[in-house]
C-alpha cells in the first residue's frame, strides 16, 4: 500500500470520538478537497494537536495519504486561525454551521475546488467579525454561489422551459432548475409561487460577488428563501440539510425588534 506525505490547509468542519483518544475528523482542504482523517491520541490532553483540530479551526496539516484508503493519518497539525466569535457565540456557531453541513454533505470525497475554499474561508471570517443583523444576508449568499460552484446553480434570470426573461408570476420549480413562468408551470406539477421580494433577493444576491445594498425584506420571506434552498439541496445532492431547520423556523431571526418585521437594510 503506497503512502505518501502531504501538507495542506484545511477547514475542520465536524470530528468524532474514537477509541480512548482519538478522533475521526471530516475537513474540507485546499489541496485535496473533502478528506476523513484520524488523529491518533489528540484527545490525550497533552496533545499539541487538539487545538488545531476542533470544527471551525482553519488549520495547517500534514498527513500521511494511502492511496487505497479514505482516512488517512495525521501526522502534525497546527492552527492557522482561530473564530473565537464563531466559537463563543451561539447565534454565529448556528450560521457557521450551516456552512460545515453543506461542505460535509454535497461535497464528493477528495472533490477538489480552491475557490470553493476561499470562499468557504471568506465566509467564516464574515459570520465571525459581521454585525449579527447582516447574517442572513451572508449565509445566503454562500449558499447560492456554492451550489453554483458544485455544479447546480438556480436559474434565477429566465423561465428554464421557454427561456424568456422572468415576470411575475414567477415559479420555483427543482426538477427544471430554477423560475418558471406562468404559462409554463404546468412542465412541474410540484413547482411552487415565489413572491415578489423572495424573487428579487435571491436574484440579487446572486448576481453580486459581494453583499451589496438590499431592500428590506421581511423577515418571514428569508425562512421561504431557507425553505427553497433547503428543498433544492434534498432535491439535487438526495441529502438533507438538517443545520437549515432552525432558520426555516425562524429562531435565529429573533435578534431583530420585535416590533420590526423586516430585517435592516444592508450596508455593506
Amino acid at each position: 500500500m503506497k503512502e505518501r506525505i502531504k501538507k495542506t490547509q484545511v477547514i475542520v468542519l465536524k470530528g468524532m470520538d474514537y477509541r480512548e483518544t482519538s478522533r475521526i475528523i471530516t475537513a474540507f482542504s485546499e489541496g485535496f478537497g473533502k478528506i476523513k482523517l484520524i488523529a491518533k491520541g489528540v484527545r490525550n490532553p497533552k496533545s499539541r494537536m487538539s487545538a488545531a483540530l476542533q470544527s471551525f479551526v482553519n488549520s495547517e496539516i500534514v498527513f500521511y495519504k494511502k492511496e487505497t484508503r479514505e482516512l488517512h493519518l495525521v501526522r502534525e497539525a497546527e492552527m492557522v486561525e482561530y473564530f473565537g466569535g464563531i466559537h463563543n457565540d451561539l447565534l454565529r456557531f448556528n450560521y457557521a454551521s450551516v456552512v460545515a453541513d453543506f461542505l460535509s454533505s454535497l461535497l464528493a470525497t477528495e472533490q477538489v475546488s480552491k475557490t470553493l475554499y476561499q470562499y468557504s474561508l471568506f465566509t467564516l471570517h464574515r459570520i465571525d467579525k459581521r454585525k449579527k443583523k447582516y447574517l442572513p444576508f451572508t449565509l445566503v449568499s454562500f449558499l447560492l454561489k456554492g451550489a453554483d460552484l458544485l455544479g447546480f446553480r438556480i436559474e434565477l434570470e429566465k423561465c428554464k422551459v421557454c427561456e424568456k426573461k422572468s415576470s411575475l408570476p414567477l415559479y420555483f420549480s427543482n426538477e427544471k432548475g430554477g423560475i418558471v413562468c406562468e404559462v409554463c408551470r404546468m412542465a412541474d406539477s410540484a413547482a411552487v409561487e415565489i413572491n415578489k421580494s423572495v424573487y428579487h433577493f435571491m436574484k440579487t444576491v446572486q448576481q453580486q460577488k459581494e453583499d451589496g445594498n438590499y431592500k428590506e425584506i421581511e423577515t418571514e420571506d428569508f425562512r421561504k428563501v431557507f425553505l427553497l434552498l433547503s428543498n433544492w439541496f434534498n432535491y439535487h445532492s438526495h441529502g438533507t440539510l438538517k443545520t437549515l431547520d432552525i432558520f426555516i423556523k425562524g429562531k435565529p431571526f429573533n435578534l431583530y425588534n420585535t416590533d420590526r418585521k423586516t430585517v435592516p437594510n444592508l450596508q455593506g
